[in-house]
């Protein structure tokens, strides 16, 4: 929905100086239209001052409207002294003078003669832009009509009313309940669909579906506008950094006097996606597998998860901005929300004593300054991850350019031409105290940003014995015997004792076959009737050795050697003699608490700052007592694949991660390895254990971290 820009009424416009002299009232254009308005927040009436030529609204107060039906009297006092004696309003030349130079601004005044239209001419040349200057301006916004849709608007108006019924609310409530408690029952699948989002192929559907939902949603504004009697004249498609967007322009919409038909307009949008995800959900319940129940499905998700939860927010100049401004009957609430931060940053820092820009309730003007407050800083993090977008578009000496100009234009720009306000209403006024404090704060601020205060690196890390292994079982039995957490045993000793009866059993019975064969053989060398048959049974017996050999070996492995000298921790609680145990279940590790080590991660940017030797704290994550390092390897290259689990975000450690398609964990940050040792003397611990260390490293300022990472960065993408 297209905002539409006001002056602000009552008389906030006399604050010009009057001419000198009788003032003519210069021609306004013949189709200009007066229209009611809603009623003003302090109950005074207002009216809505049409320009049917560039389809633009202008709320405009009662002292204006005054002004504007005694237009016809010629002059500027006789204008005055006409409101004074036939209302209660005490106008001044000066108000009428204010509104001439709006209306000529506004483009609303009829040209009159060859001085009008050379004026025309001026502003034409200075509205032209240049190719060049055309392309800023509009690379990142193009709007381009495509065709009228209100004579199609008008007929499906007449053909859908029964939406805008309270029945048809009800039972699409209904639905909507239905249709969210047969997709509980059917989670599991939904959900199962869901992750498919995150694929290529999901993102594309993802796109496809958007798309068709955008058009129901600029249907939806047209629709309810021409509901409400309200003409549609375009529509069209954007382009917002090259994305394309769909727009309606329901501009009209603001010549309507009943808040609640604009917020129905602004909402209208979101309704119809809305209708589109309760019929979508109600399908993916009932449609079979197959395209149809594909399509169904991005439909509700995308619509339900993606598209409301983007035109709702009021920061932008989508659905949620304009519900916000009806909602509040602030028209232009951007740049009047903006106008309000200007001034209260000013006078928090400055106390220029200047008024606010205009006279509002304190509740409501409270909330124009917070919006303003908010949307300025979002704007600022929005144009910033812009320049950055942009940055990637193309070949990197274009989007350097295309970085510049954004970064210029819409950051350094604005902020350069308030500090020059800032400058200009401080002359001759810096010893005031106000000032003094912005300043002495600055100057504290700066203060901190340069003194090299920064010593101590942190960093996640990892306590482990310098040799260790996990002890596992090898085969499928019952535990027999195991050895008491903390024992130190020799290398080869047997630390956990299994056994299995199917195993004994079967060893039984083919030693019991050997036996049985080497019988059969010896009686078999002093019968000739059964001297034939002795190497199948010497065949028989070398197989039945080979199985006896396997047994013995299978039965050796189920014992649990240890692979070197040292001491048995953490071991398993839930061990017990007697319990079955399954292959390759964990038991207990073995550790040399002489050679412990500690494995730390720093990031990149601090990895400088450390030296070999540095000496360090190691802090045990479970409150026990620090442990004195000191560092003896520095690793060169970044982390690729994180190898210690313990520490990773996905198992609930510190260090952010993400999974990769094989499996491996791939560090989010640029994050280098270093390893420490403990200090001599220092007490032994003889367990794994997660914690943090503080480095002693070379001291750095704030600010020169940050210039030394904006000159990293620079020579990097310096290789064009």
């Amino acid at each position: 929905m297209a905002a539409a820009p006001a002056p602000r009424g009552g008389s906030a416009m006399a604050g010009s100086v009057a001419a000198a002299g009788p003032v003519r009232l210069p021609p306004l254009r013949e189709d200009l239209r007066l229209l009611p308005g809603p009623t003003d927040h302090d109950g005074a009436p207002t009216w809505t001052l049409h320009d049917p030529a560039r389809n633009r609204f202008f709320r405009i107060g009662w002292l204006q409207f005054e002004i504007f039906s005694r237009w016809g009297l010629g002059q500027a006092d006789t204008v005055v002294h006409s409101i004074g004696a036939e209302t209660t309003i005490r106008a001044r030349e000066a108000d009428v003078t204010s509104l001439i130079q709006f209306a000529g601004r506004a483009g609303l005044l009829a040209p009159g003669g060859a001085a009008g239209s050379r004026r025309l001419v001026e502003e034409a040349r200075r509205a032209r832009l240049s190719t060049a200057m055309w392309l800023l301006k509009n690379y990142l916004f193009l709007r381009i009509r495509l065709f009228n849709p209100d004579r199609f608007l008008t007929w499906l108006a007449a053909r859908t009313a029964f939406i805008y019924t309270r029945g048809f609310a009800l039972t699409l409530g209904g639905l909507a309940l239905f249709g969210l408690h047969m997709v509980g029952q059917q989670w599991n699948a939904y959900w199962h669909e869901f992750l498919h989002l995150f694929s290529l192929e999901g993102a594309l559907l993802v796109g496809a579906a958007l798309s068709g939902a955008k058009i129901v949603h600029e249907f939806g504004h047209g629709l309810t506008a021409r509901h409400f009697g309200c003409r549609v004249p375009s529509m069209g498609v954007a382009l917002l950094v090259l994305w394309p967007v769909l727009w309606t322009d329901t501009t009209d919409a603001w010549r309507l006097t009943d808040r609640r038909a604009r917020l129905a307009i602004d909402a209208a949008g979101m309704g119809a996606e809305a209708i589109l995800a309760v019929f979508a959900t109600l399908a993916w319940t009932v449609l079979p597998d197959g395209p149809a129940r594909t399509a169904a499905f991005m439909l509700s998700s995308s619509t339900w998860v993606i598209t409301v939860l983007i035109n709702v927010n009021p920061l932008m100049r989508f659905d949620g901005y304009y519900l916000l401004s009806d909602w509040l009957d602030v028209p232009n609430l951007q740049d009047r929300g903006f106008a309000r931060a200007r001034w209260w940053i000013r006078e928090t820092l400055f106390g220029f004593g200047d008024p606010p820009p205009e006279a509002m309730p304190a509740q409501l003007a409270r909330a124009v300054l917070l919006y303003g407050l908010a949307t300025l800083t979002y704007r600022f993090f929005l144009f910033l991850g812009i320049a950055f977008l942009v940055y990637g578009i193309g070949f990197k000496a274009l989007g350097l350019f295309l970085m510049g100009v954004e970064l210029w234009w819409f950051i350094a720009r604005p902020a350069i031409s308030e500090f020059r306000t800032w400058g200009r209403r401080m002359q001759g006024g810096w010893l005031r105290g106000r000032v003094l404090a912005t300043f002495g704060t600055m100057a504290v601020l700066f203060f901190i940003a340069i003194v090299p205060w920064r010593t101590a690196v942190h960093g996640p890390a990892l306590l482990r014995s310098g040799h260790e292994a996990v002890l596992y079982t090898n085969q499928p039995g019952r535990l027999v015997s195991l050895p008491v957490n903390g024992a130190s045993v020799a290398a080869g000793a047997v630390l956990f004792r299994l056994e299995s009866p199917t195993l004994d059993n079967r060893r039984e019975a083919v030693a019991a076959k050997v036996v049985a064969l080497r019988t059969q053989i010896e009686g078999q060398a002093f019968d000739p009737d059964s001297a034939a048959d002795i190497d199948v049974s010497w065949q028989e017996l070398s197989q039945a050795l080979a199985e006896l050999r396997l047994l013995d070996a299978q039965r050796d492995a189920l014992d649990v050697h240890a692979p070197f000298e040292g001491v048995v921790v953490d071991v398993a609680s839930t061990l017990r003699p007697g319990q079955w145990l399954a292959q390759r279940e964990a038991l207990a590790m073995l550790i040399e608490p002489p050679d412990r080590a500690v494995e730390a991660y720093v990031a990149e940017t601090d990895l400088a700052r450390i030296h070999l030797g540095a000496s360090a704290t190691f802090y045990p994550s479970n409150g026990e007592a620090s442990l004195a390092l000191r560092v003896t390897a520095l690793g060169v290259d970044t982390v690729r694949a994180l190898e210690d689990r313990q520490l990773a975000s996905v198992f609930g450690g510190p260090v952010a991660v993400r999974r990769d398609t094989a499996g491996q964990l791939i560090p989010a940050e640029a994050i280098n390895k270093i390893m420490l040792e403990p200090s001599a003397g220092s007490a032994p611990i003889d367990r794994k254990m997660t914690g943090a260390v503080v480095i002693a490293g070379d001291t750095r300022s704030l600010l020169g971290d940050i210039v030394r990472r904006a000159i990293a960065v620079a020579m990097r993408e310096s290789a064009l």
